[in-house]
């Protein structure tokens, strides 16, 4: 129920010309500032800016194959791994591998940093905000101007400039959709690495699952880990 009270009509006092020209001019720079754009690539830049201080790491990543994007974590319980490998990265896009377990598998895997490197130059778009995972994302595209019909999305989240998920999309046909998970809280360097990627292929509907562990940051890598460079 809705309380309604009458009061008696007053004539209001008339508002001089001066002020509601400075109560219009608060107003629109009150809206102008509620509304104040960014751009794609202030948007990537921030999410470069948090790995500032990442020159180099190195990291153990198993991959598990399983049929789910939320499958549980007890997967890394309960089998092993298709395939376990030492990965190597140094700024701004050299990456090696060291094969810890022999296998017959690819490897697929998108390192944060180098991905968002790459986009520096590029001509980007912001599409939209979406929520992913409950985090509101920025969407940034980019077409590949080498590779017609090549599109990159990223979901960029302006809690903390991390990048939730990355999709590969060629003739309009999504072929890898990659989700990362970061650990909560702890030292700064290593928050913003990804302690799990989850890539969808949808032409196979297979699912793969990186674990990320035993980073080590800022090393001093040797220039002669890169000789075989995997890019």
């Amino acid at each position: 129920m809705f309380l309604c009270s009458i009061l008696p009509a007053k004539r209001p006092k008339p508002i001089s010309k001066s002020l509601c020209l400075i109560l219009s001019l608060f107003l629109l720079s009150g809206a102008a500032t509620g509304v104040a754009a960014i751009t794609a690539h202030e948007i990537v830049e921030n999410a470069i800016n948090v790995y500032e201080d990442v020159d180099n790491y190195t990291a153990v990543v198993e991959t598990y194959e399983t049929d789910s994007m939320e499958a549980s974590p007890s997967i890394f319980e309960s089998q092993p791994p298709i395939t376990a490998f030492n990965l190597f990265f140094r700024k701004p896009d050299e990456h090696a591998v060291e094969p810890i377990v022999d296998s017959r598998q690819g490897i697929f895997r998108v390192e944060p940093i180098s991905a968002l490197g790459n986009l520096r130059d590029k001509e980007l778009n912001l599409e939209a905000r979406e929520t992913l995972r409950g985090k509101n994302c920025y969407v940034v595209a980019c077409a590949s101007p080498d590779e017609p019909g090549t599109l990159i999305k990223l979901w960029i989240s302006p809690g903390d400039w991390t990048i939730q998920q990355f999709t590969l999309i060629v003739e309009s046909l999504p072929l890898a959709t990659t989700q990362f998970r970061y650990p909560p809280g702890g030292n700064k360097r290593l928050r913003f690495l990804p302690t799990e990627t989850r890539s969808l292929f949808p032409l196979s509907k297979k699912v793969l699952i990186n674990r990320i562990t035993d980073y080590r940051v800022n090393t001093n890598l040797p220039s002669d880990v890169f000789k075989n460079n995997e890019r």
